[in-house]
């Protein structure tokens, strides 16, 4: 595992913005608890290409189901808290903590569900249908209302772009198309705001639903 980021109490570290949490070909020794921050989990192809397969915020687990080595490099977006869970503990670990087991079910679940959405996503819709659909999801990470507040956005335009399978001027266009259209407002470049949740929702299903 790489040395970077602080080691706290509990098995706590502290990762700056970019500090990688671990790389595809290190020993899977392990899962890690997001508990503030954010992480972006991705594939660098031999041509150069990348592919974000997954962002984790709090409150999720990042390192499940690799198998002996990860599969993926994984680094953070900004500042971020992890608690790491040492595959050599975890019994122990969810004795102490009887919510892990459940949440691990709810990883396995979720990933499971979040490779087919993305399978959907990247197969199935336009690109404004991506950005929606990634934006509606981001929207609902935050809790309270999602309409006429601040809410983060704490990857670049490059991660959404690798994420959605786009390029970065697609994005862009279409983050500036949604403002155009009264769906968002784009408040600075680590945030965005919801003006109209229903029509984002009708955009993040079918564009030809829009007028």
């Amino acid at each position: 595992m790489p040395a970077m980021g602080a080691i706290g109490s509990g098995g706590v570290r502290l990762l700056s913005a970019y500090d990688p949490l671990f790389r595809e070909g290190d020993e899977a020794t392990g899962f890690y608890e997001i508990l503030s921050g954010a992480v972006r989990a991705y594939k660098i192809f031999p041509d150069g290409r990348r592919q974000i397969v997954a962002f984790a915020f709090a409150g999720d687990i990042v390192g499940f189901g690799h198998g002996e080595t990860y599969r993926f490099d994984c680094d953070a977006l900004t500042t971020t808290r992890v608690r790491a869970i040492p595959k050599s503990s975890l019994l122990r670990a969810m004795r102490e903590r009887p919510e892990l087991g459940e949440k691990l079910l709810e990883v396995a679940g979720g990933e499971v569900a979040n490779m087919q959405d993305l399978s959907i996503l990247l197969c199935r819709k336009t690109a404004i249908e991506r950005i929606a659909s990634f934006l509606l999801t981001m929207a609902g990470k935050s809790a309270g209302p999602l309409v006429g507040r601040q809410l983060p956005l704490p990857m670049c335009r490059a991660d959404i772009a690798d994420y959605l399978g786009l390029t970065i001027e697609t994005v862009s266009r279409n983050m500036t198309r949604l403002k155009a259209m009264r769906v968002i407002d784009l408040p600075n470049r680590g945030s965005f705001a919801v003006r109209d949740i229903d029509r984002l929702r009708l955009l993040a299903q079918c564009e030809g639903n829009m007028h």
